[in-house]
């Protein structure tokens, strides 16, 4: 707070004014002092109110306080006068039970010693009926119950009734079945292990996804097992095989029958295999079906493929009870386990794989692993090969004999008949007619495509059951024999016959016949080669070889693309001994397929993209100029001589087969692309594809390639029909006088051949091309005629007006072959035609008619036909030759000043 001492006002003008703000500050604190206290005071003296108010309110409960505490003490000494009573009440009960405690000792000896003598009495009655009753357990095999039976009561009576020489004949009896009783179990155990595995296909969907029915239970729930004796135990046969795997824990003889099954388990599956086949034909042949169909091998594998799915479900449940049995924990088991189980089984599966596929086991430095048919003969005159089939015995061939008389119960008439009836089962189950594997069908590796998939599947659970990665898959050995023999084996053996095939179809006197196709997705109206259907019919295998086995589709891919070259290198050789001859004489058609020039220029006609399948040109307007571009570049190489015979391809047969190459080539080129589509459609055999990558390179490199060679077939025709024309035309015009009084009506016999020439082909070929083709090999043959008819005149030495009658006739019949080919007008050869009516005229009319008129030839056209006219008038040529020669050059001045007027005019 300030005070007037905290300023200093001496000497400033306003040093009052600042003291009556000091004061009037002061004033305020004090108010502010006083209002506190008054407010203080208020509170307190409500405080003071409400005390006042508790105390009142809880005055009269302090009062009551002494009179419950007066009340309960009173409770008290009440309680402790009734404990004083109560003590002595027991007091004196104590003493009476200590006097009775003699009598009641006493007592109780003699009833234990009376109950010890009735429990013995019983215990000897119960002996004396355990055969009975083990007979009768037997009987229904219960085999739990008559092993716990004998067990227990041997025990008694090799413990406490060891002394009672009564029971001494029955104790023989009961141990004799104890030690004899574990060869039953192992026979119930065989059968329904191999004899009467569960093939429902409940049972078989369980065991599929790896997990066998009942195997996860918990240790507690195979322990406490027991049999059910108001039910056939047989019914459920995976608790069956457990109660006697527990039957046999109890007469310690878990070992011995975990070796018996380990040494006829090979020989149990073998002969599942032959009893399969012997009963698939027994089968096959009462329903009259082939014998000899691949189809029954498939079946044969799908049926023991079931079985030794039910068989490895019964191991693994025998497996899994021994596993959970506190005996077995010390016991060595290594050798019987589910990977031994699956291992064996896989072992019978290659073995009857390398018997049906015709596989080759024998080798250099090595015996064959299958030297012979799967067969077993067992010895019918020793019965311990029907134990031994039973599955404790040794190896067929070596089997273990068992001494001694293992069925004799002497003091037990049951025992001996239930020996009797196992005796006569056993032969039974074990005498066939025959034990050779019968052969189903025709033993071959492309046997191979009917199975992969069913074996494949198999595999897959094979590595379910054993959890093994997908990444270790490769190291079953089924697999590993699997890879082996498709990729050593079978596709070479199938590239082999594919190309062996397609050979068939292109050699000889058949490499050029045709065939109409049926059954196929891509339909075609014209017959095809039949080199080319076969090469279809394999890629059609082919493809189905994907879907019945899409893990090596890249593989078949790998044959598809080598196949399809080496059939267009056959279609090469037939192209180049076509168009070739044999002495070697290059054609005048492969001169100009020769030049680029030329071969571009075709391509870059209007009809060229819609003959393959593309879209229209939106050049039509330019067509006069490529096909006059055309004309000049293989006039080049014809030259100013006449073309020899051997220069062209004279027999049309060889064109029209030709066509066929061409026509065949297009077809397969549109059957890969709906090859190429099928494979993108299948989603499993697409994404196998889709890791190699390559394959849409490997099929469109070869689908171009034929389209190279299908193009190059179509523009030798097309080179060839116009080869024809210069030949044929030029032996008429080049170095010829056309100076005759009258002319002929009938044309040149060298205009005859080319019609005829020309007809015969277009008929032919229609039938093995489309018209889009046809037309295309036809379309400005009109240009060539034209520009050898009109390009000729400067080699005619005359014409006369008999001379111009016959070249009108010629080119009249020209026009009217080509027209019925083309069905359009051949304005070209009329142009030709128009230009020989001009030699009707004199020169002077001949330049009015072009000053009037708008020009329809060139200027050298023109200069060719002035001069054509002169050599044509011989009369008095060389009289006058001077002033002919003057005249002429006077008629070509003025041709050459209106074409300069034209021009500029344009």
């Amino acid at each position: 707070m300030l005070t007037n001492d905290d300023f200093n006002f001496e000497g400033e003008p306003d040093s009052h004014l600042l003291q009556v703000i000091v004061s009037l500050q002061g004033q305020d604190l004090r108010c502010d002092v006083k209002k506190n206290k008054n407010r203080n005071i208020d509170e307190y003296n409500k405080i003071d109110s409400k005390i006042n108010e508790q105390i009142t309110a809880n005055h009269q409960a302090l009062k009551r306080i002494p009179e419950v505490y007066a009340n309960v003490l009173q409770r008290l000494k009440l309680g402790q006068t009734k404990i004083k009573s109560c003590k002595d009440k027991i007091q004196r009960c104590r003493t009476s039970l200590q006097c009775q405690r003699d009598d009641l000792k006493r007592l109780y000896l003699e009833s234990c010693a009376r109950s010890q003598a009735v429990l013995l009495i019983e215990r000897i009655a119960n002996v004396r009926e355990v055969s009975g009753i083990v007979d009768n357990h037997l009987r229904n095999k219960h085999y739990q119950h008559a092993t716990k039976l004998l067990k227990t009561n041997v025990a008694q009576l090799e413990g406490d009734l060891a002394g009672i020489e009564a029971l001494t004949s029955i104790k023989k009896e009961l141990k004799e079945r104890k030690d004899s009783l574990h060869i039953t179990l192992i026979e119930q155990l065989h059968n329904h292990l191999y004899l009467k595995a569960p093939t429902a296909k409940e049972k078989i969907v369980l065991f599929r996804s790896g997990e066998p029915p009942e195997m996860d239970n918990e240790e507690e729930e195979y322990e406490d097992e027991d049999e059910d004796l108001s039910t056939d135990p047989e019914e459920d046969t995976y608790k069956y095989l457990k109660l006697l795997i527990q039957s046999l824990q109890q007469l310690n003889k878990l070992d011995f029958t975990i070796n018996e099954i380990d040494k006829n388990m090979e020989d149990e599956l073998k002969s599942i295999l032959i009893s399969t086949a012997q009963d698939l034909l027994y089968t096959k042949r009462l329903t009259n079906q082939t014998e000899d169909s691949p189809a029954l091998f498939q079946e044969l594998l799908e049926e023991c493929f079931a079985k030794y799915r039910a068989v490895a479900a019964s191991h693994i449940v025998v497996i899994n009870a021994i596993e959970h049995l506190k005996y077995t924990r010390e016991l060595e088991i290594s050798r019987y386990t589910r990977s031994v189980v699956w291992s064996r089984i896989q072992t019978s599966v290659e073995m009857l794989l390398k018997d049906y596929l015709a596989v080759d086991t024998s080798g250099e430095g090595q015996q064959p692993t299958i030297a012979h048919p799967i067969t077993y003969i067992p010895n019918t005159n020793d019965l311990s090969q029907f134990f031994s089939r039973a599955g404790y015995g040794g190896k067929r061939s070596d089997a273990r004999v068992f001494k001694g008389n293992l069925f004799s119960f002497d003091s037990s008439e049951i025992g001996m008949v239930t020996t009797s009836e196992f005796k006569m089962q056993q032969y039974s189950s074990t005498i066939t007619q025959t034990q050779e594997l019968p052969t189903l069908c025709r033993k071959t590796p492309h046997n191979i495509t009917l199975v992969f998939k069913l074996i494949t599947n198999f595999i897959k659970e094979i590595n379910n059951v054993i959890n093994i990665s997908s990444n270790d898959s490769n190291s079953i050995p089924l697999q590993i024999f699997l890879n082996n023999f498709v990729e050593d084996t079978f596709l070479p053996t199938l590239e082999q016959k594919v190309k062996r095939a397609i050979a068939n179809g292109t050699q000889g006197n058949t490499s050029l016949s045709v065939t109409k196709i049926s059954n196929t997705k891509v339909p075609w109206p014209r017959p095809l080669l039949q080199g080319t259907t076969q090469v279809q019919k394999q890629l059609n295998e082919l493809r189905g070889l994907m879907n019945r086995m899409p893990k090596y589709c890249s593989k078949f891919l790998e044959v598809v693309c080598g196949q399809l070259k080496y059939y267009k290198n056959l279609c090469q050789n037939t192209f180049k001994n076509i168009v070739s001859v044999s002495l070697g004489e290059r054609k005048l058609s492969q001169v100009w397929y020769e030049d680029n020039n030329i071969t571009l220029t075709i391509r870059q006609l209007p009809s060229w993209p819609v003959v393959f399948g593309r879209k229209e040109s939106s050049v039509k307007d330019r067509s006069q100029d490529f096909h006059a571009s055309l004309v000049n570049l293989m006039g080049v190489h014809v030259g100013n001589d006449l073309i020899p015979k051997e220069k062209i391809i004279e027999e049309s047969e060889r064109l029209v087969q030709l066509a066929k190459l061409h026509d065949s080539l297009v077809w397969l080129v549109t059957y890969i692309q709906y090859f190429v589509e099928t494979l993108q459609n299948d989603k499993e055999v697409y994404d196998q594809l889709k890791i190699q990558g390559h394959y849409e390179t490997l099929l469109n490199d070869t689908s171009d390639e034929l389209v190279l060679l299908a193009e190059n077939c179509l523009v030798i025709v097309f080179l060839e029909i116009r080869v024809h024309c210069y030949y044929h035309l030029l032996s008429v015009l080049r170095k010829q006088d056309y100076c005759v009084q009258i002319g002929s009506s009938d044309p040149d016999s060298e205009v005859n051949q080319l019609n005829k020439f020309l007809s015969q082909l277009e008929e032919k070929i229609k039938t093995y091309l489309p018209s889009s083709h046809t037309k295309f090999l036809f379309d400005g043959l009109g240009h060539v005629m034209n520009s050898v008819i009109i390009g000729c005149a400067r080699d005619i030495e005359g014409i006369t007006s008999g001379g111009l009658k016959k070249m009108s006739r010629n080119i009249l019949a020209l026009q009217q072959n080509l027209t019925n080919i083309t069905l359009t007008c051949e304005l070209e050869l009329e142009r030709a035609r128009l230009y020989y009516e001009l030699l009707y005229h004199k020169p002077d009319e001949i330049l009015r008619n072009l000053v009037e008129q708008e020009k329809r030839f060139s200027k050298i056209e023109y200069i060719e036909l002035i001069k054509l006219y002169y050599r044509s008038n011989k009369k008095n040529a060389k009289k006058y030759e001077k002033a002919i020669q003057k005249q002429l050059n006077q008629h070509l001045v003025k041709l050459n000043e209106i074409m300069e007027n034209q021009e500029a005019s344009l």
